[in-house]
């Protein structure tokens, strides 16, 4: 691996490029607000044709957990409780730990996604990058080191509705850190600096990153409106950009939902051929077909670093759902708990605080 640090990274995130890329239909956004001290909160968009029957998982400290099915998979024990989003009940796809770590896999392909150094360390299937993160670092600085030194990265693909095979990570802390890993041609690239404050989908971030310069005295009217990966990193980078400071926590949060909300795609969006042709691979492993009502932006997380709140807005409700991690025992010998089925919260009649309907995973 190795760091990306070049002369843009002290650009402010104004703009990205304009390459064509189409939309796709494992498209996300994620966003991290950390210009203003004691308000670091960042937000992601789960882009998809279905909601993927997202899970919560709360997991103390003390819990044994391994990189994947591999022989010379990595092993370990949790370091630091956390709170993360199951897609399907199978693998972590977003979350955040006690320490105001946070993280999450967006998709991401460009050539081999195997790691071709590192051969002498342990591997870490897709499936676990997330969990190995947030299990085990408190900081981006930490799990950045941990990353280069210690596991060797590849995708593996799973069999479910959002296969874990092609994947980029987005990581930031309390501090206001921020990281970007992906894996081109099987080098695993890291993008290190506080300026990385957008990670949408391809192309590649250092291509990304070049055309940044171009937007970074953007007008209103100069910013695009369509929904390609490109587009949405632009336009969520020009509003983050122009997001005041929040006078207490309530606004902080509503500021970068405001700013998500403006990159997502309206439930059942019309559909191209490319977001066809992922629709019709993933449907077959679709557990709830009923809930997959097209291309559109199924839900979306909030994670509140400074006041240690992690928030679920599903597209099926009005409201949203939180925990507070300060309520939470992770203090090793706890069970692992989980809320399943977290996305039909308003048909069950939640609202709010939801950690009472946490129950023992069994």
């Amino acid at each position: 691996m190795k760091n990306q640090l070049t002369a843009l990274a002290a650009l402010t995130l104004g703009a990205s490029i304009t390459l064509g890329v189409s939309a796709s239909a494992d498209a996300c956004t994620r966003l991290f607000m950390n210009m203003y001290p004691g308000y670091m909160v960042s937000a992601r968009n789960l882009d998809f044709f279905g909601p993927v029957d997202p899970s919560l998982v709360i997991t103390p400290r003390g819990i044994a957990h391994n990189g994947g099915d591999a022989k010379d998979s990595a092993h370990w024990v949790t370091r630091y409780g956390s709170v993360a989003i199951y897609a399907d009940g199978v693998f972590p796809m977003d979350g955040m730990n006690e320490k105001g770590l946070a993280g999450h896999t967006l998709y991401y392909s460009n050539g081999s996604q195997a790691q071709k150094d590192n051969q002498d360390k342990p591997v870490l299937e897709s499936r676990a990058w997330l969990s190995y993160i947030l299990d085990n670092y408190a900081t981006v600085d930490d799990a950045v080191k941990g990353l280069q030194q210690n596991v060797r990265l590849v995708a593996a693909k799973m069999p479910i509705d959002y296969a874990s095979d092609t994947k980029h990570i987005a990581i930031e802390d309390v501090s206001g850190d921020s990281a970007i890993i992906e894996i081109d041609n099987g080098t695993v690239h890291v993008y290190h600096n506080k300026a990385y404050q957008v990670m949408t989908n391809p192309p590649a971030y250092d291509a990304q990153l070049r055309n940044l310069a171009k937007y970074q005295h953007a007008k209103r009217s100069e910013i695009p409106g369509g929904l390609e990966a490109d587009e949405r990193l632009v336009r969520a980078s020009f509003n983050l950009k122009n997001v005041p400071q929040p006078d207490n926590k309530n606004q902080a949060q509503g500021f970068v939902l405001s700013a998500i909300n403006n990159v997502a795609y309206p439930i059942g969006y019309p559909s191209g051929p490319g977001e066809q042709k992922v629709t019709d691979m993933y449907a077959k492993y679709s557990k709830h077909p009923d809930q997959n009502k097209g291309i559109g932006t199924y839900w979306t997380t909030l994670s509140d670093l400074s006041h240690g709140e992690y928030h679920f807005k599903s597209t099926f409700a009005a409201g949203q759902v939180w925990i507070k991690m300060q309520e939470i025992n992770f203090a090793a010998g706890e069970p692992v708990k989980r809320i399943d089925h977290l996305n039909d919260y308003a048909q069950k009649g939640w609202e709010g605080n939801v950690l009472s309907r946490a129950q023992i995973e069994k």
